[in-house]
């Protein structure tokens, strides 16, 4: 039995274990790209929230709104932004 296989012109095969490799590295890259988005400066929180400045400062100063501070420099995740508006919906 004799089988013929026609592929397009430029078509690379690769097998599993290469494309899993190749596809974690850009996975990796990917989330990386991420972290970067993920902490927030206030104004960038306020933004999210569609609120002003004071208004994040002043639920941070009152514990509501989780953030982070390292020295005098404040960040806020926007995972625990999310968080935060999930268990706190307008009312």
């Amino acid at each position: 039995m004799n089988f013929k296989l026609e592929l397009p012109e430029g078509t690379i095969l690769v097998n599993r274990t290469d494309l899993k490799e190749v596809l974690q590295e850009m996975l990796v890259e990917v989330q990386g790209d991420n972290v970067k988005e993920e902490i927030m400066t206030i104004q960038e929180a306020a933004d999210y929230l569609k609120v002003c400045a004071p208004t994040v400062r002043k639920l941070m100063a009152e514990k509501e709104l989780p953030f982070f501070q390292r020295g005098q420099v404040i960040r806020l995740n926007r995972k625990d932004i999310k968080k935060w508006m999930q268990n706190n919906p307008k009312e």
